[in-house]
């Protein structure tokens, strides 16, 4: 291997140790930020997950659930359940087959996911205001490649 190579193999292996570090960080900051102190009534990072997935693509199956979240179907059951106990979710028969039920939000569903978004939105506008606008869009697409190839590549 030429000395070219060897600094370049070596470059990228100290960027990647520095990207993994600064994504620990960043996921043990944004769960602190974001989930850190719930009210009662507040919704839980699960919650907001799901909630999310449910008002993105409509009613689902629990075994798409749990496929999505790569979370076992005892598991997003056991999510679902609770969630549908607190009224954000309900079950509706399945036409196409009798055997299952779909998922969808309820209207206070829509109400929890839309108040936490506000919250979380709050936190948003204090740590990026003083970052230019270019820099929002960039991390913001680099973020959502990221997220994509997460889930090309059977990540969380």
């Amino acid at each position: 291997m030429s000395e070219q190579a060897e600094a370049e193999r070596q470059a990228q292996g100290q960027t990647l140790s520095a990207l993994e570090r600064e994504l620990s960080v960043l996921v043990r900051r944004a769960i602190g930020s974001f989930w850190g102190k719930r009210d009662e009534g507040g919704v839980d990072r699960w919650t907001y997950a799901l909630l999310i997935r449910l008002s993105e693509e409509g009613t689902t199956r629990v075994g798409e659930v749990a496929r999505r979240f790569g979370i076992d179907k005892s598991t997003a059951s056991r999510h679902l359940g609770r969630m549908e106990e607190q009224g954000l979710l309900e079950s509706i028969p399945d036409e196409s087959d009798a055997r299952s039920v779909l998922l969808r939000m309820t209207p206070r569903g829509a109400e929890h996911l839309a108040a936490t978004r506000a919250e979380r939105l709050q936190v948003l506008r204090k740590i990026f205001a003083a970052w230019p606008e270019q820099d929002r869009a960039d991390l913001t697409r680099l973020l959502g490649r990221l997220n994509t190839d997460l889930d090309l590549s059977g990540g969380p």
